[in-house]
């Protein structure tokens, strides 16, 4: 249920800044707080919880079992998101800049988040599927006319957008251990 949760509440968050740099805008179910510039969806929260979900379970379902354990730190949770978080601001910020070097910025910053915080082989996997399927659900959502890109390139959506998924992964598989430690009431804090 937290990773749900998580996905659920800083999914919005992240797509907002698409919308805000002018990459994407909602046609359908919008929900708009004008005072605080933040445009999403209805279906955006439950998408992110899913996709959340999805990605942690594929990640853990994949670790060998000398990994299963490991104890993943808060800070460092906490630090594959802010990087996260700044990749995906990144890439609206480069979209939404003609003639950026969108593509030869965000994978190797995608690829960066994956060797820097999670390099498991199950995280890579885990990785290469999210950049696979989240621009494949977009392809679908878009063309149920949910929402639009303002310059698509590749069947209605950005094809930058699979960097931005592979990006997502790392730190996503990391909050699902993290939560599962809480779960299973391992330390959160390894006494190395």
């Amino acid at each position: 249920a937290a990773q749900a949760a998580s996905g659920a509440a800083l999914g919005p968050v992240l797509d907002n800044t698409h919308g805000a740099f002018g990459v994407l805008a909602y046609d359908a179910y919008q929900v708009e707080v004008p005072a605080l510039n933040f445009h999403t969806a209805l279906w955006v929260p439950p998408l992110f919880a899913f996709a959340a979900l999805a990605i942690g379970a594929i990640a853990m379902a994949l670790d060998d079992d000398k990994t299963k354990d490991d104890v993943v730190p808060p800070s460092a949770v906490g630090t594959a998101i802010a990087c996260f978080v700044y990749q995906y601001w990144l890439s609206g910020c480069l979209a939404a800049t003609t003639g950026a070097p969108t593509h030869a910025v965000l994978w190797p910053l995608a690829v960066a988040l994956w060797v820097g915080f999670d390099a498991r082989r199950s995280t890579l996997i885990a990785a290469m599927m999210t950049a696979i399927a989240g621009p494949a659900v977009e392809i679908f959502l878009v063309s149920q006319g949910l929402y639009h890109y303002a310059a698509p390139d590749f069947f209605g959506v950005d094809s930058w957008i699979p960097a931005v998924y592979f990006g997502g992964a790392p730190p996503v598989a990391m909050l699902a251990r993290f939560w599962w430690a809480r779960l299973v009431d391992r330390p959160l804090f390894s006494r190395e």
